[in-house]
């Protein structure tokens, strides 16, 4: 979302709030003041919901999608559409600036984009993550007419099989790049500002057409292309082992630095890559299994909520779940008995963010790089 974040700044200021600019000064140093004083002096930049784990998918990086059949068996509800208002309204009431939906697979909820035109109602803005399995034309025109400010599809190359093989149904490809051109179209048709981008997942699966899959959203015509390296942190935090097919190997380190550097190359020139420049630099950090080198916000300015009511304070936390061996030990707390509202100023919420504070154990896209708003790695720094 922080090309949506920019939109919205810009949006405000063509409209003539001349006081925007120093709100936002204020903010950012009520989130940068909030972690260095152990407490919330604001609310997060970014909230995520996660509106379901179930999902048409079955991708090898993610075992999301098995989550619905272990909760019914242990008796967790999922949250109704009320109760997935009344969150809202307290993302809003915390002060958070915009909220983005993933999954799962989010369209999987038949009151999804009731919640977003709810979100745009609230003045928030919304942001849906989607594999594009169920956007056909009529889909496409709906999302539009919700007023999502901003979507992303995930798609791993130009290679079908590829593609297809690594989110573990036949078809997946071809579903995505005609959920892709609906969208186009009807953006054009319905005259919307929607920001339509593809999250592409850097693994070893797909090296070597990273720079074609750019060409081809040239030629679609999407607005953004936003990447993400392949780490396996939920993965292993359920005891399993590192997937060798998307693992990137030491012998394969500089070619991926090489793409790394092409990409930024790239980015300084289009404006078709989302990512910012320190954030792809740090792919190569990440790859050779090394920590995170910049301190986290997790918590400050990111909380997340999953679709039966349990609180993470971002959502990596969430795909990783309980794990003792990765320091993450804590039971979240549900909505269901403290409101969202309350938990934001908890006493629970400081020890959960004491935990997280040194954690530097994920680098997922949105919480890296608002990250990245608040400090960056050093320039002489091995990466």
């Amino acid at each position: 979302m922080r090309l949506s974040y920019l939109s919205y700044l810009f949006k405000k200021i063509k409209e003539g709030d001349i006081l925007i600019v120093p709100r936002i000064v204020y903010r950012y140093l009520a989130l940068y003041l909030s972690r260095k004083l152990g407490k919330s002096l604001t609310g997060p930049l970014h909230g995520t919901i996660i509106a379901n784990y179930n999902c048409n998918l079955r991708c090898g990086m993610c075992d999301l999608w098995k989550r619905p059949s272990s909760y019914s068996k242990d008796g967790k509800i999922g949250l109704t559409t009320l109760e997935m208002k009344k969150l809202i309204d307290d993302y809003k009431a915390i002060g958070t600036t915009g909220i983005g939906f993933t999954g799962g697979e989010p369209l999987l909820r038949k009151d999804m984009l009731d919640l977003i035109s709810y979100c745009n109602k609230k003045g928030i803005l919304t942001h849906l993550s989607t594999n594009g399995f169920v956007i056909d034309k009529i889909m496409a025109e709906k999302i539009i007419k919700s007023r999502l400010d901003s979507i992303s599809f995930s798609l791993d190359g130009v290679d079908a099989k590829i593609h297809d093989k690594s989110r573990g149904v036949k078809g997946s490809y071809d579903k995505v790049i005609q959920a892709l051109k609906n969208m186009i179209k009807l953006k054009k048709q319905l005259k919307s500002n929607i920001v339509i981008i593809v999250v592409c997942l850097i693994s070893k699966n797909n090296l070597d057409q990273v720079l074609d899959l750019i060409d081809l959203l040239k030629k679609i015509g999407i607005d953004n292309i936003s990447f993400i390296p392949f780490h396996d942190i939920g993965l292993l935090a359920k005891g399993k082992e590192t997937m060798s097919s998307f693992k990137i190997k030491e012998d394969e380190i500089n070619k991926l630095d090489k793409l790394i550097d092409e990409l930024i190359k790239i980015r300084k020139k289009q404006k078709i890559i989302e990512n910012s420049s320190n954030y792809l630099e740090l792919f190569k950090s990440c790859f050779r299994g090394l920590p995170l080198p910049i301190k986290c916000y997790a918590g400050y300015v990111t909380i997340a909520v999953d679709g039966y009511g349990d609180i993470y304070p971002c959502f990596p936390r969430a795909e990783i779940g309980k794990a003792p061996e990765l320091g993450v030990a804590q039971n979240p707390i549900n909505i269901r008995d403290v409101s969202l509202k309350k938990y934001w100023y908890s006493n629970h919420l400081k020890e959960v963010r004491k935990d997280i504070k040194n954690c530097r154990k994920c680098y997922w896209n949105n919480q890296t790089e608002i990250n990245l708003l608040f400090n960056k790695p050093k320039s002489n720094q091995i990466i």
